[in-house]
């Protein structure tokens, strides 16, 4: 596949420019970003699935979000599983490559489980927020798949934005998000 550079520059800021402003769109948490985020980078990056892991408070893995019903599997059994690209990416602290699952005998149990499902090719980048690796963002293919260094920078692009909503959503925005809605700019009405 190749990776439309212009497509992704206006993508990425189009997403990191909801993220700033906070009269953008109304969401009502961090996941509702998280979803558009994984929707957008399998839409741009085509690719079938996108999914993200993030570590929780005591240092697992956690599935986050995903693009369809075969990436929430897949990272769900990651998570439960502690085997796969995603959690390679963050014992390692970098971008994982994978271009047949079925080639690595450490992943067997991954491949025992999510394989009847079709899925074959992975690319995992890591979510790095203030120097520590914080989760995954994993591209997910159904057919074997060698992946190349523009789709591997496009996908640790992709994580940035990620990474970057997690620094934006752990400030205090106001001791409460009014209705589930981001607070208004002082001095605008709705």
């Amino acid at each position: 596949m190749a990776v439309d550079e212009q497509a992704l520059t206006r993508s990425l800021d189009s997403l990191a420019a909801a993220l700033a402003e906070l009269d953008g769109p109304r969401v009502s948490s961090v996941s509702a970003y998280l979803t558009a985020t994984v929707s957008a980078a399998a839409e741009l990056l085509d690719v079938e699935y996108v999914g993200i892991l993030l570590l929780d408070d005591a240092g697992r893995l956690r599935a986050v979000a995903s693009s369809g019903a075969l990436a929430a599997a897949v990272e769900l059994a990651q998570q439960q599983l502690g085997v796969g690209p995603g959690p390679d990416t963050v014992a390692e602290g970098r971008t994982v490559a994978v271009s047949d699952l079925t080639d690595i005998a450490e992943y067997a149990p991954l491949t025992a489980t999510v394989g009847p499902l079709g899925l074959r090719a992975v690319l995992s980048a890591p979510i790095t927020v203030e120097g520590d690796v914080t989760g995954n963002l994993n591209l997910m293919r159904t057919d074997t798949h060698h992946w190349t260094q523009a789709e591997a920078q496009a996908a640790e692009a992709f994580a940035g934005v990620v990474a970057e909503l997690l620094a934006t959503g752990s400030r205090p925005l106001a001791d409460a998000v009014p209705n589930g809605r981001w607070p208004q700019p002082a001095g605008t009405e709705e």
